[in-house]
């Protein structure tokens, strides 16, 4: 939770101030002499812009890292797509990003 806020440049009291608890509660939780519920895990994570598995796991997966609620609502659509649809749709992405590197290579 410490490594989570303060790379995001928050202040406890800051952070405590969001979620509306108080700073030493906050403070309990990144000593780990208190567990915080589950709606506050949520409620940090909300206001830390990370996923509460970040906050329970460690640090995510760099591939865990898409923030673009749009884009992963796509992605969550095409999981329902047929094994051959999916991967249609994984070539054309890949067509993209492919078109994208030649673009920014002849610049």
């Amino acid at each position: 939770l410490k490594e989570a806020r303060t790379s995001k440049k928050i202040s406890q009291e800051a952070l405590a101030s969001r979620i509306n608890i108080h700073a030493n509660h906050l403070s309990r939780y990144e000593r780990d002499l208190t567990l915080p519920s589950i709606e506050v895990v949520k409620k940090i994570a909300e206001a830390l812009d990370i996923s509460i598995d970040v906050l329970v796991f460690g640090k995510q997966n760099p591939e865990q890292n898409i923030t673009d609620k749009e884009l992963i609502n796509l992605f969550k659509g095409i999981e329902q797509f047929s094994n051959e649809d999916k991967a249609i749709v994984k070539t054309l992405i890949d067509a993209f990003i492919t078109k994208r590197k030649v673009q920014k290579l002849a610049e």
